[in-house]
């Protein structure tokens, strides 16, 4: 089955910032939630995944996983995110029309196990053994777990962050050694595990897929700014809505660890508020309607800092997960997302990275063509 953005059912509302004017027109509707099916509302209304709701034996695990929910404490750069669920999996041997079906539906699908664990802690070693020597890590710690060392936040602000991408990172040897990784041996590898490849085609239909060059590797250190809420069409303005993102935690990430979270159905929210984006850019030059950190737009390109806010205002809730080795979250062009603050308890770094995937004869944002670099206004 092709992936697609179905026709949006929904509508949006903001209330602060030069990109919450730009949405000032919309209005919010309820969220639509006709035609599911028994398991579909089922799972709609619990934090637990759909085979834990009919299945009895499986009674104590939804238990578990509802108490586990309500213990879960998520903050964002403005402020607490209190309203969420567990993302729903989708198992490596669903048929193509289920995974098809059911990213058009929900604008995402989370993979349990896709890749090979010994695969996903390689890479997770081999980058933190290349960045040790920048004091990263907490001394006498095993550099698989990527350990914190403490230190102020602002001092390790990677590549790819809020920070790096205005100027604002006092990382100095930590940036540096960070950018290398881009460009090494064993990053390339990863990127290039076959399992993401032939998902990718399943999920799409296509008959190839290309990996864009330009890819974001990116350190989330315990306690600093997390990602902004935001969907990913903001920077690949320059061709059509066809990239399929993976998003790939490289380590386990416990919900607290600032893995990613999205609001639920949102790609089609997502497509309303870029259209919206687009009429209101009229009067742009062409750089300027391309550009992700335009007049409309807030500081980063994003929606809101305030993921909670955000997601009340449009009567939508956070979906997070648990992410262990090998999980990955393929996910639709509009799908809003962001993530919490990392309040690991044991100081864990998440360590992650952004691939996208094009057909090569379809259009799309060439600019993605070029490997990431510092200040390169994507």
């Amino acid at each position: 089955m092709a992936i697609g953005v179905s026709q949006s059912v929904l509508a949006a509302s903001d209330s602060s910032g030069a990109g919450s004017r730009a949405l000032g027109d919309l209005k919010r509707s309820p969220l639509h939630s006709t035609h599911l099916s028994f398991m579909e509302a089922a799972a709609a209304n619990s934090s637990c995944p759909a085979d834990h709701i009919l299945a009895p034996n499986k009674l104590s695990a939804a238990a578990e996983c509802d108490a586990r929910l309500t213990g879960i404490r998520l903050t964002s750069n403005g402020g607490d995110i209190k309203d969420v669920a567990w993302l729903e999996p989708t198992s490596t041997n669903a048929s193509a029309k289920e995974i098809g079906s059911k990213y058009n539906r929900d604008g995402y699908v989370y993979v349990k196990g896709l890749l090979p664990v010994d695969v996903v802690r390689k890479m997770r070693r081999k980058y933190f053994e290349f960045v040790a020597s920048s004091g990263l890590l907490k001394e006498g710690t095993d550099p698989v777990e990527g350990i914190y060392c403490g230190a102020a936040p602002d001092e390790y602000a990677g590549p790819a962050t809020a920070a790096t991408a205005h100027g604002e990172s006092n990382a100095g040897q930590f940036m540096k050694l960070a950018t290398e990784a881009y460009c090494s041996d064993f990053y390339e590898e990863f990127q290039n595990t076959p399992e993401l490849f032939e998902f990718a085609k399943r999920l799409t239909g296509w008959d190839k897929v290309h990996l864009l060059k330009r890819q974001l590797l990116r350190t989330n250190v315990p306690g600093a700014e997390a990602t902004g809420v935001h969907y990913d069409q903001i920077f690949l303005r320059a061709g059509p809505p066809t990239a399929l993102t993976a998003w790939v935690p490289i380590g386990r990430v416990t919900a607290e660890g600032g893995g990613l979270i999205y609001l639920e159905r949102s790609h089609e929210l997502g497509k309303q508020i870029e259209d919206e984006f687009q009429r209101r850019a009229v009067g742009f030059t062409q750089e300027q309607r391309l550009s992700a950190y335009n007049a409309n737009m807030m500081r980063g390109g994003i929606l809101a800092s305030d993921a909670g806010g955000f997601a009340k205002m449009h009567g939508r809730r956070w979906l997070i997960a648990d992410y262990e080795d090998g999980d990955v979250v393929f996910h639709n062009p509009f799908m809003i997302h962001a993530s919490a603050v990392n309040q690991s308890p044991e100081g864990r770094i998440r360590l992650s990275t952004d691939l996208r995937f094009v057909h090569p004869d379809l259009p799309f944002d060439t600019r993605w063509m070029n490997s990431w670099s510092a200040g390169d206004g994507l």
